[in-house]
C-alpha cells in the first residue's frame, strides 16, 4: 500500500538543529515505499548549511517573508549568544507562545513564514488518485493550523498532527499553562486522525485531549553504530585524567551548565592532581566561559564554539565521557519528560553519559542500563564530583554495549518510520 505523503516542517533540513533532523530522517525512510514531499522554509540568501539526506523525498522550499537575523550565515561569528538577562528571555518566550497563535512565526531569529505559499504548495502536491497523508509538525503553531484547514476541506485526507514540543504547559512559558492553550489545542485536533508525540508524558497529556490515536514517536538517531558492535566494550583512557565533552545547547534556568561546573570545581579541589578537560562546542561560548571563570577553572575549559555536526561527533568520540543536560528547572513534573535530541546521538557514540535531570526522568533506566552512565539531580553536586573522580582514576571504562544496543535500536529513525507507517495503514483500513 503506497501513499502520497506531504510533510510540513518549517525547520529546513539544511538548518543545523534537532527540529530539522527529525523530519529529514523520517522523510528519508518513508520515501523508500511512498511518494514524499517535504515542505519547509528557507532564508533568501545562501547559508552555511549542514549536509542532509531526505532519500527519495522531494524538497520544496518557501522563502521566509521576514526574519530579524539569519543564525546560519556564518557559524564562526554568529554564535547566537545566551541571553544573560533571564527576564528578557522570559518575555521573549511568553511572547512567542502567545503570538504564534495568531501569526505564522517561529523562534530562531524571529522568523515570519509565508502562510499563503504553504497553502498553495500543499494544494499543488495533493493527489487525485492516491491516498493523501498530510503531516504537520509543531512548533510552529501555523503548521498545525494548516493541517486542520486542509482536513476540514478534504475529508478523505488523513491528517497526522505531530508534536515535537508540547503546545501547552511549555517548560519555558508560564502563560502556556493557562487553560486557553490546552483548550485551543483540543479544539484544533478534533479532525486529526493521528497525533504523534515525542515523550511518554506528552502521550498521557494528549490522550486526555483527544479520542484519536496518540502515537509515541520520539526523536531518534540515524548514523554509524560501529561503536556498539561488541557486547562489552572497554574504553581505554589515561589514569588520573578525564576528558568530558558537551555539544548541546543552553537555556536560562531550564538547561544550565552551572551545576556541573560546580561539581567540576569540587572534583578539582578534592583531587588537585587529576587532569580534567572539558570540551565545549555550541552556540553559547560566552556563557560557558563565564561559568568556568567564576569558579576559577578556566584552565580546564577548551572552547570550540559552534562547529559542524561532523566535528561535534569527532569531539564526542575523542572524549572519555559525555555530558547531557536534560533539565535543570524547578518544575520537575515537566522536566521528567524532557528529552533533548542529543541524547540519541550520545547513545550511539558508545561513550558513558553523565546526565543532569530530575530524579524520575523517564529515560533514567535506559541511560543507566550500560552500567557506567549516570543520571544526577542538579542538587547532587558532591555525588557528581565523587563520580567524576572515580571515573578519572580508572585506566578503562567498561560499558555494557549489549544493553546500549537494545536502547538505541528503539530509537533508530528507520524503525520509527516503520512505526509511523503502521499507524497510517491502521487508519486507512478503518476508513
Amino acid at each position: 500500500m503506497s501513499f502520497n505523503i506531504i510533510v510540513v516542517c518549517p525547520y529546513s533540513p539544511r538548518w543545523s538543529n534537532i527540529a530539522s533532523i527529525r523530519w529529514e530522517k523520517l522523510s528519508k525512510y518513508l520515501s523508500l515505499n511512498h511518494k514524499v514531499t517535504l515542505i519547509t522554509s528557507s532564508f533568501k540568501e545562501p547559508i552555511r548549511e549542514r549536509s542532509f539526506d531526505i532519500g527519495k523525498a522531494k524538497l520544496v522550499e518557501i522563502p521566509l517573508k521576514y526574519y530579524r537575523r539569519n543564525p546560519f550565515l556564518d557559524m564562526k561569528t554568529n554564535t547566537g549568544e545566551f541571553l544573560e538577562n533571564s527576564i528578557q528571555h522570559r518575555i521573549k518566550a511568553e511572547a512567542r507562545v502567545l503570538l504564534e497563535r495568531f501569526f505564522p512565526i517561529s523562534s530562531g531569529g524571529m522568523l515570519y513564514h509565508d502562510y499563503r505559499s504553504y497553502k498553495n504548495e500543499i494544494s499543488k502536491h495533493l493527489s487525485t488518485n492516491e491516498i493523501n497523508i498530510l503531516i504537520t509538525t509543531y512548533d510552529p503553531w501555523f503548521s498545525i493550523r494548516l493541517g486542520n484547514w486542509f482536513k476540514q476541506k478534504h475529508k478523505n485526507l488523513i491528517w497526522i498532527a505531530d508534536f515535537r514540543d508540547p503546545s501547552f504547559n511549555i517548560h519555558e512559558s508560564m502563560i502556556s499553562r493557562l487553560g486557553i492553550f490546552k483548550s485551543t489545542t483540543k479544539e484544533i485536533l478534533k479532525p486529526a486522525d493521528v497525533v504523534t508525540v515525542v515523550t511518554h508524558q506528552m502521550k498521557q497529556d494528549y490522550e486526555r485531549l483527544t479520542q484519536k490515536k496518540v502515537l509515541f514517536l520520539p526523536n531518534g538517531y540515524d548514523g554509524d553504530l560501529s561503536n556498539l558492535y561488541s557486547d562489552e566494550f572497554s574504553i581505554k583512557k589515561t589514569k588520573n585524567s578525564l576528558t568530558i565533552s558537551y555539544t548541546g545547547s543552553l537555556h536560562p534556568e531550564t538547561i544550565e551548565i552551572s551545576y556541573f561546573t560546580e561539581a567540576l570545581k569540587e572534583a578539582k579541589l578534592t583531587s588537585p592532581n587529576t587532569k580534567f578537560i572539558f570540551n565545549y562546542a555550541g552556540f553559547h561560548s560566552t556563557r560557558v566561559k563565564k561559568e568556568f571563570y567564576k569558579r576559577g577553572i578556566m584552565n580546564i575549559l577548551k572552547d570550540y564554539g559552534l562547529v559542524e555536526r561532523d566535528q561535534a561527533i569527532k569531539l564526542q568520540r575523542e572524549s572519555d565521557i559525555l555530558l547531557l543536560i536534560a533539565y535543570t528547572g524547578d518544575d520537575e513534573k515537566i522536566g521528567r519528560s524532557i528529552r533533548t535530541g542529543k541524547v540519541y546521538e550520545y547513545l550511539a557514540s558508545g561513550k558513558p553519559i553523565i546526565v543532569l535531570a530530575p530524579h524520575d526522568w523517564e529515560m533514567r533506566d535506559e541511560i543507566e542500563s550500560d552500567g557506567v552512565s549516570k543520571v544526577f539531580h542538579k542538587s547532587q553536586i558532591s555525588e557528581m564530583a565523587k563520580y567524576l573522580i572515580e571515573l578519572s582514576q580508572k585506566e578503562d571504562l567498561k560499558i555494557n554495549m549489549s544493553a546500549r544496543r537494545k536502547v538505541i535500536k528503539k530509537y533508530l529513525y528507520q524503525n520509527l518510520a516503520v512505526r509511523l507507517e503502521e499507524a497510517i495503514v491502521e487508519v486507512v483500513k478503518n476508513i
